[in-house]
């Protein structure tokens, strides 16, 4: 893109002038000496200045150049925000979304989860291991909008354990806490801003 400056607009100014020795632009026009060069020559510094602040105002449409509106940016797209599964804002801008469960599994190992995710749309029964003697009733089918993840957190780089055993019998004493689920909220936090609001999510931790 072509932004002219003050010596590109000059000489395009004058010419628009009216002709004549009246006007002082007869034969090659009025030289940088005279009073009419100099007044246009102010002029178009001021048109410069504009027309370099539109050629500027062009980068700010795409990500990937813009400079001076990153607040305008961050506020369309609700950044910075901890939840959100792409903090990046250039990232943000191009990702396109997706509600498949590849598309979860994938959010979250760029969040540092290491996951599975089992669609109950999609299954004829229990995921192995889950399954509960005595618990199926006749006639009755899987519940629909629902998701299951299953979270290995030793394999995840972003979680952090706070205890790494149970308490051993016996050895509890006044003050010291208990041993408790691992703390994957930050994960739940991330996908729950991705997952549509009728699909009901559950947690299990491998």
């Amino acid at each position: 893109m072509w932004c002219p400056t003050k010596d590109d607009l000059t000489p395009q100014a004058l010419a628009l002038l009216p002709r004549g020795r009246a006007w002082a632009t007869h034969e090659s026009g009025p030289g940088p000496e005279t009073t009419l060069f100099r007044y246009w020559s102010a002029v178009c510094d001021v048109f410069a200045y504009v027309c370099q602040r539109l050629c500027a105002l062009r980068q700010e449409f795409w990500c990937s150049t813009h400079s001076e509106t990153r607040d305008l940016w961050l506020a369309e797209y609700g950044l910075p925000d901890e939840c959100d599964p792409y903090p990046d804002l250039c990232a943000k801008v191009a990702a396109y979304g997706g509600a498949r469960c590849e598309d979860y599994v994938a959010l979250a190992a760029r969040a540092g989860w290491d996951i599975e995710c089992i669609d109950v749309n999609s299954t004829c029964g229990d995921p192995a291991g889950g399954a509960v003697a005595g618990s199926m009733v006749p006639g009755v089918s899987l519940p629909a909008g629902k998701i299951v993840f299953r979270v290995f957190p030793q394999t995840s780089p972003a979680f952090v354990a706070t205890y790494d055993t149970g308490p051993f019998a016996g050895s509890l004493q006044p003050g010291v806490m208990l041993d408790c689920e691992p703390d994957i909220s930050g994960l739940a936090c991330v996908l729950e801003r991705v997952i549509h609001a009728h699909v009901r999510t559950e947690y299990h931790i491998a």
